[in-house]
This record gives structure tokens, C-alpha cells and sequence, in this order.
């Protein structure tokens, strides 16, 4: 039996939600415990064919760069929001100011709004949790990386602490093969909403690059929150003998994927890249590139492609494709706007990527 979060209704709950002068504010939860029991086959499930198509814009203006992407996508985008809760789900769970190269600019969350309130009217919310902070309070990332501009720029904005919220517990891989309970955040998964994920194009030292499924699948986690320590690195398995092995960390992010947790769009901005030791400690690259679709496996796709990432080592984003959560398969990709293969540049990768890769060169053949 489900065993549903105690008399909280998720529309109440998050009707609660207000930004007050000190951050954001709930009422009719407590943030220490906001989780109970199994979820099966609760999430949205989505199943790709034919063709993707994936708009590849180039401009050094990241605002401009973003709505440009977008557009070309906006009547499969309209129709299929219909009456869903828009949720932009930015890159920012460890915020410091060395962070702020790695994380989501403001400027990539207004050029999706500008996009949005064209033809949307409803509520959107900004959502992000902490993943590792002083304070465990994503009210100060969103408050230090200049987030909260946005509320008086736009209208009907809410900021969420995705720490705050309902959450159920699933099931994941250790490296030593048991399996590892979790407590995956509710509304990343609902079909009644539609998870738009702003992320970036970076570098990764486990699964060798990160753009928007990562953005939505290690999000999901509960992270710090009110003496509540991270869940998020039970992700990775907890290797002790390879500890950058990737190995559990695509398995992990592959199964909650087919859990329903994947981006409805996704939206990589790469008008600077994070090449070397991404995803936290990597340095700017100028690539005046944005990348966006409604198939996040085929816009990772391509992401691999700009960086220069041999594709054969992107094992989660090959097993969504083979699931059929999109398409992987460049051949059923069609590239819209700036030519991909113009635009491609070899990033540096992670220092440790022969110990990422080690276990697919061990078990997989090309």
C-alpha cells in the first residue's frame, strides 16, 4: 500500500507557497519530515517516435540565445502545457559565489519567461533545492545569484525550496549490488506538471557530462534542509573501490528516469561552457551556443556532440534512448538553426575520466 503523505493535499500545500521579505514561506508541513512510503507507477511516462527535432542557436547574448531555441518549439510547447503547473527547474544547488559560473544565470530563466508569457497565463514556478550550503536555505542561492529579481520583472512567479516539498521514496543500486531507499521529490515526477530544466553544458566527474536530464534526475534527491542531511549522494553508489566510477551513477539515473522524472523541455545554455573538472570546480569556455527540445534524450545528444564527448561513454543517455524516452540516435535527430558541426568544440575533461569510464571499457564492445 502507498502510504500517502499524512492529510497534505499538493495543491494546498503548494498554495501556501509566498515569498515573504525573509524568503520563501510554507505552511502545513513540517520540513523535517516530509516523506513516507513506496510510489509505484505514480510518474509521468512519455514513449518517442519518429523523429527529433533540436534547436541550435548561436549568440553571445544568453537571454536572446534561449528565447531563440524555444521558439521554433512553441506550438508542440503550448499544446502540450494545457492546464499543467510550469516548473523551471534551474542548476543552482550549491550556491557560493565560486559557484555562480557553474549554475544557472538569471538571464537563461528570463529568456524562457519571455518565451513563456507569450502564450502562457498561468503561474510559473522557479524551483531548486540545496544540495551542500552553509545554511541549507535555497532562499540565499536564489537571493545571492540575483533570482529574486525576477519576481519584479515578471508576473506570477513563485520561488521553491524543492527541499520543502512532498516527497516518495524509491529505489535505487549501491556499487555492491543491494538496493538503497531514497526519498525522490513529488512534484518532478506528477503528470499534472510540466518540468522545463535549465541547465547547463558542462563537463561531469562520474557520468563524463551533465546537461538537462541530470539537471531534472539529481534535483529529484532530497537534499540539506533543516539538519537534514543530502540524499543525493546515494546516487552514486558509494564506490569505494573505483569512486569516480559513473557505473551506478547511470544506473541510478537511468531507473529514476523510467520513474517519470525527465525534463518536458529542455533548455542548455552554452553561451559559456564548463569544461575540466565540472561539474562544481570546471572553467569557462566561450561557445556562444544554446541548445533546446522537447526530447531531452535527443538535446543531450547533441550536447555530447558540441563537447566533443565520445558518445559510446554517455551510458544513461544511451539506455533512455534504448527505453525509448527519446531518441539517441542522430540519424532520427534533425538539427534546426545554427549547423551543429560548425560549433563543435573539444572540451577538457574531468581529470578523472579514465576512472569514470573504466567500467564501460571493461563491459561494453563498440
Amino acid at each position: 500500500m502507498v502510504d500517502y503523505i499524512s492529510n497534505i493535499s499538493r495543491r494546498n500545500f503548494f498554495g501556501k507557497l509566498s515569498i515573504a521579505a525573509a524568503g520563501l514561506t510554507l505552511s502545513g508541513c513540517s520540513s523535517q519530515k516530509n516523506y513516507h512510503g513506496y510510489a509505484a507507477d505514480t510518474g509521468k511516462i512519455q514513449s518517442k517516435t519518429g523523429s527529433s527535432i533540436v534547436s541550435l542557436i548561436k549568440n553571445s547574448d544568453r537571454r536572446q540565445a534561449t528565447y531563440d531555441s524555444l521558439k521554433p518549439l512553441q506550438s508542440d510547447i503550448a499544446k502540450n502545457i494545457g492546464s499543467r503547473q510550469v516548473i523551471i527547474k534551474v542548476n543552482a544547488g550549491f550556491p557560493t559565489e565560486n559557484h555562480r559560473i557553474h549554475s544557472t544565470y538569471p538571464d537563461q530563466v528570463r529568456g524562457i519567461l519571455d518565451f513563456l508569457q507569450e502564450f502562457h497565463e498561468g503561474n510559473i514556478w522557479i524551483s531548486e533545492g540545496v544540495g551542500s550550503s552553509k545554511t541549507g536555505d535555497m532562499n540565499d542561492g536564489y537571493e545571492l545569484y540575483g533570482f529574486f529579481d525576477l519576481k519584479r520583472e515578471y508576473r506570477d512567479i513563485t520561488f521553491i525550496d524543492a527541499n520543502r516539498t512532498p516527497a516518495f521514496r524509491k529505489w535505487i543500486r549501491s556499487w555492491n549490488q543491494y538496493p538503497v531507499p531514497i526519498n525522490i521529490i513529488s512534484m518532478y515526477y506528477e503528470p499534472d506538471k510540466y518540468v522545463i530544466s535549465a541547465a547547463r553544458l558542462k563537463t561531469h566527474n562520474a557520468v563524463v557530462g551533465t546537461f538537462s536530464l541530470k539537471n531534472i534526475v539529481m534535483g529529484s534527491p532530497l537534499g540539506q534542509y533543516g539538519g537534514r542531511p543530502s540524499e543525493k549522494g546515494k546516487m552514486h553508489g558509494s564506490n569505494t573501490e573505483e569512486p569516480a566510477s559513473g557505473q551506478e551513477l547511470s544506473y541510478n539515473m537511468f531507473r529514476i528516469a523510467l520513474e517519470g522524472i525527465f525534463p518536458d523541455v529542455a533548455v542548455v545554455d552554452g553561451v559559456t561552457g564548463i569544461e575540466g573538472d565540472g561539474p562544481w570546480d570546471g572553467t569557462e569556455v566561450n561557445h556562444h551556443m544554446c541548445v533546446a527540445s522537447t526530447d531531452f534524450v535527443a538535446c543531450d545528444r547533441v550536447c555530447t556532440e558540441l563537447i566533443g564527448i565520445d558518445p559510446f561513454y554517455m551510458k544513461y543517455l544511451e539506455w533512455c534512448g534504448k527505453a525509448d524516452l527519446g531518441n539517441w540516435n542522430m540519424n532520427n535527430i534533425k538539427v534546426i538553426g545554427t549547423d551543429l558541426k560548425d560549433n563543435v568544440i573539444q572540451y577538457k575533461m574531468n581529470k578523472n575520466f579514465e576512472e569514470q569510464v573504466a567500467w564501460i571499457n571493461r563491459n561494453f564492445k563498440r
